[in-house]
């Protein structure tokens, strides 16, 4: 009876295969590529940063826009960030909200 197994044993767990992965909808490739594009932007803006004049700074902007419409793991830091430092951060919330409000304004009336 050494070899018997009780009725109440546990057994070890069996690992689970992992899903099958799906291909890549158009719709993902175009966010992926939308957030390497934004991605670029930015690089691209801190290199010209040193030059003269504004030019880093509204570039990287435009690349910050464009990662956080199209990453969840962007917006989730952002948001993060926005509450642990408001001073820094308020200005770009504050154009935010003022696009967000001239967009729903153009699109309602």
């Amino acid at each position: 009876m050494a070899g018997d197994r009780s009725f109440g044993a546990l057994e070890p767990a069996m690992p689970r295969a992992a899903p099958a992965a799906s291909p890549l909808s158009f719709t993902r490739v175009r966010q992926l590529a939308l957030i390497g594009m934004g991605v670029t932007i930015i690089v691209l803006g801190v290199a010209i940063a040193p030059l003269p004049g504004p030019g880093g700074l509204p570039v990287m902007i435009l690349g910050g826009v464009l990662v956080l419409r199209n990453s969840a793991d962007a917006r989730r830091l952002f948001v993060r960030m926005k509450r642990r430092y408001p001073r820094v951060l308020g200005p770009v919330e504050r154009f935010r909200v003022k696009l967000r409000a001239r967009r729903q304004r153009r699109m309602g009336g």
